[in-house]
């Protein structure tokens, strides 16, 4: 699959799971091949990005198989010096998690990907790392891709982070396990906090306070045997904004990470008037339930720097919404979508011009005014982004002619059944 054409439907009923959540699995991954013991991780997304990661983890020493549909890890409690250098291809989080892994990991590491990964920020976590005392070198001292780790002792340290990443906070913390002595992060910003729940499933001492978190240094990890991965909230995304747009639409989802970190779409949704019912079922380590949403009238809503954090991933598919809805979206606070995969606020403006629709680029997000109804439907560039290329695929339940996306397969890189899955929705 390359190019995809989608024709208009106007239903779309959908009822079952999604693949395992992309942001869990590369931790799970990581932690199991750090920790002493076999894991078997049930759940877990196989895709082109964490596919990567299971390809480190077997770089790094640990034995890495597929087994009656899991994946098991067997980590040594240590990991090996790799004989060349790690590839993440296209996986931001595997290469800024693996930089926090590999910084005390007393081995000589080099980290490298695509062109698209070689060219996005790492400065931003190899300044927390060199703190601990971490020796990085890297293009234009340590701000991209290739990364040369030397070995390192490092040494706890109290270090604010100001900056709402995830990523930065996990490379923290898992070099921090490498550290002697205590580490504390501080001024952090809410996000999603995988790694702290994490953690301790895997024997770690950690502390989360109101705006810190404290690890010790000098930490072993252990297996606990058995991993389930929940699904992904930003996979099930398209499929409930698919439900919302159709003429006819209904989506329950069930087995779902509900992580308080992940569900500002499901807010969002809220505040553009549809209907969307959250049912908690399981608490550890992660909130997993069912979801479930009928489609219904589709209003503006206004997005700031406070609420942008935990939707980033899917502000994409919420301009596809947006660009439907009644009236006026405003997002501010986004600069981070400047550098993903592809700058995905000009990706978006390009994908909103291409079907008929309207979108103001700012420098930090975007302004929509609605079409309140119908769009006439175009052909869009995925520009190689996975989330542009699902974020059109949903146009087609409002489209007038069909939606043709060029680069379709880049939907592999994190849901690579998305648009059989998305066919059978609409026949059904």
């Amino acid at each position: 699959m390359s190019d995809v054409s989608l024709h208009p439907r106007r239903r779309f009923h959908f009822a079952g799971t999604v693949p395992g959540d992309k942001s869990i699995t590369h931790r799970a991954y990581l932690l199991a091949a750090r920790a002493a013991g076999e894991t078997r991780i049930e759940g877990a997304l196989r895709s082109r990005d964490t596919d990567a990661t299971l390809g480190v983890c077997a770089a790094l020493g640990a034995g890495v198989e597929e087994d009656q549909g899991g994946i098991v890890i067997r980590g040594q409690g240590r990991l090996r010096e790799p004989m060349a250098p790690l590839d993440c291809m296209n996986a931001g989080t595997l290469m800024r998690l693996a930089a926090g892994l590999l910084s005390g990991a007393g081995a000589l590491c080099v980290l490298t990907g695509d062109e698209s990964l070689n060219a996005r920020p790492m400065g931003r976590v190899v300044a927390p790392l060199r703190a601990l005392g971490a020796r990085i070198e890297g293009r234009e001292d340590g701000r991209f891709a290739p990364l040369v780790l030397l070995p390192s002792k490092l040494r706890g340290a109290r270090l604010s982070l100001p900056l709402p990443s995830a990523q930065v906070k996990s490379a923290a913390l898992l070099a921090a396990l490498d550290a002697e002595g205590e580490t504390v992060l501080t001024d952090l910003v809410p996000t999603r906090d995988h790694t702290e729940r994490l953690l301790p499933h895997f024997g770690a001492r950690i502390a989360a306070g109101e705006g810190e978190v404290r690890i010790a240094g000098g930490q072993e990890l252990r297996s606990p045997g058995h991993l389930k991965v929940p699904g992904d909230a930003s996979h099930a995304a398209f499929l409930l904004a698919a439900a919302a747009l159709a003429q006819e639409g209904y989506a329950e989802i069930s087995g779902l990470g509900l992580n308080p970190g992940r569900i500002g779409f499901f807010a969002a949704l809220r505040e553009m008037g549809v209907e969307i019912e959250l049912e908690v079922q399981e608490e550890l380590p992660e909130p997993v339930g069912t979801v479930r949403l009928r489609a219904g009238r589709l209003g503006g809503l206004r997005l700031g720097p406070q609420e942008t954090p935990a939707l980033i991933d899917e502000l994409p598919v919420l301009a596809a919404l947006a660009l439907c809805a009644e009236g006026r979206t405003e997002v501010r606070g986004a600069a981070e979508l400047r550098i993903k995969e592809t700058d995905r606020i000009k990706a978006l403006a390009a994908m909103a011009a291409a079907v008929g629709g309207q979108l103001q680029e700012l420098p930090d997000g975007f302004v929509i005014e609605g079409s309140g109804g119908r769009l006439p439907g175009g052909r869009v560039e995925s520009f190689g982004d996975h989330r542009i290329a699902m974020a059109a695929a949903i146009l087609s339940l409002r489209a007038e002619q069909p939606v043709e996306i060029l680069g379709a397969e880049a939907a592999a890189v994190s849901f690579p059944e998305f648009f059989e899955v998305f066919a059978a929705a609409c026949a059904g």
